[in-house]
Parts: structure tokens; sequence; C-alpha cells
């Protein structure tokens, strides 16, 4: 039942994301954004987009039209990375449930120069009329067979040492989002004042998940408090 009387928690939106290189540079038509976007009858109404920072600046501007779209019509813009620029991506083996991938890392002396990737696509995207309502440390640093993967312990110390630099626009700042919302990549993170000041909201993944899944996989007391 719904008690309008009652608040328990905020939603900010509902939305969904434009990714040029998954989807072949297709990006979003104005129709397809006034159906997602628009609040008139038949239409969506959806009022977040999630958008890629691209690995390469040159790349900064695949989603730009898409992202212009979908702040014409009142949705707020939000950023995740899946790869810094490739001089920083450190070689990195990840064995997953037996298998072996060779994928990357950032190792801590390029920490700097990730946070200043970040934000010049935040510059960008300020300077081209869509300022970022918040970005995000890592796309899924827990799954990453084919992007930079992450230990918790180096995303906590990221997350304490660098990550209040991503505010320089104003922009909220998202915690890694593990896959299936994995709390041993929260927790450090959580337990410590000056690593939790850093960060805004804490993002999360449930590919873990399914429609019998318990409630005790969602639930996270740590983070409720």
């Amino acid at each position: 039942d719904v008690n309008l009387d009652e608040e328990h928690q905020v939603i900010r939106g509902f939305g969904g994301m434009v990714h040029n290189t998954w989807q072949g540079g297709a990006g979003l038509s104005e129709s397809d954004a006034n159906l997602a976007f628009g609040n008139g009858d038949g239409q969506l109404g959806l009022t977040v987009l999630r958008i890629p920072v691209n690995e390469n600046s040159s790349d900064f501007g695949k989603e730009l039209a898409a992202a212009k779209l979908a702040k014409e019509r009142g949705a707020i813009v939000y950023a995740t990375p899946w790869k810094p620029p490739t001089s920083i991506q450190t070689p990195y083996t990840l064995n997953r449930w037996g298998t072996t991938y060779n994928t990357t890392q950032i190792v801590e002396s390029d920490w700097q120069a990730y946070v200043n990737h970040l934000n010049s696509f935040s510059d960008y995207m300020k300077n081209q009329g869509v300022p970022l309502y918040a970005i995000s440390i890592q796309n899924e640093p827990d799954w990453c067979d084919s992007w930079t993967c992450w230990t918790a312990d180096n995303l906590y110390k990221f997350t304490k040492n660098y990550a209040d630099q991503l505010r320089k626009n104003g922009t909220k700042v998202i915690s890694a989002e593990s896959f299936a919302y994995s709390k041993s990549l929260y927790n450090q993170i959580l337990e410590d004042d000056a690593a939790l000041k850093n960060i805004d909201i804490l993002g999360a993944h449930f590919y873990g998940s399914e429609a019998n899944t318990a409630n005790n996989y969602f639930e996270y007391a740590l983070a409720d408090q």
C-alpha cells in the first residue's frame, strides 16, 4: 500500500543510458528523446540520463547531443567511466570463477591523472551547457573483464585521498558501482568518515539478483546508518 502521509525515502528519478560506442553511433533521436523524457500522453517522463566518460578526450562529445536533448526536457545527466586514458592503463590479471582475464587497473601513481581526466570531462560538459549532476568513480570494478578493475582497498584509498576533487564543478560524487551490490566494496569507505565525506551517492548495480532474490540482498544496514 502507498501511504501519502508518510515519507520513507526520496526517489530522485528514473532513467536510462546512452552509450554511442555500444549503440554504433545511434545516440538518441529527437523523437526518442520526446518519448523517453517527455511528460505528455504516451510518453515515459524519465528524468535521468546516464552517459559514459570515454577514455579518449576526442570522444567526449559522443553523447553530447543526447545529453542536451535530455536536459532540454528537464532530466539530470550523470556520467560513469569504464576505462581511463590508455596512457594510465596498467595490465592486470583477473581470476574469476576459474577463468583468467587479461584486463587493466590504474596504479596509485596515476590516480591524480585519472582525477584530471574525469574533471576534464566534467569541464567539457559544463562548457557545452550540460553540467553533470554527478560523476562515478568506476563502472563495475568487481566485474571488469573488459574494463578497469579496482580492489576494495584501492577504492577506499582513492575515495579517501582523491575523490573530493571530483566536485570541481559542483558535481556530486558517486562511489564505484559494484555489479552485484557487493558490500565488501563499500564497507571500508562507509566505516571511515574521512573517506565517506568524499562521496555523495552510493552507486550499485543489482545484476546478482532476480525476481525471487531475498530481501537481505538489497538491505545494507551500514549504508542506512
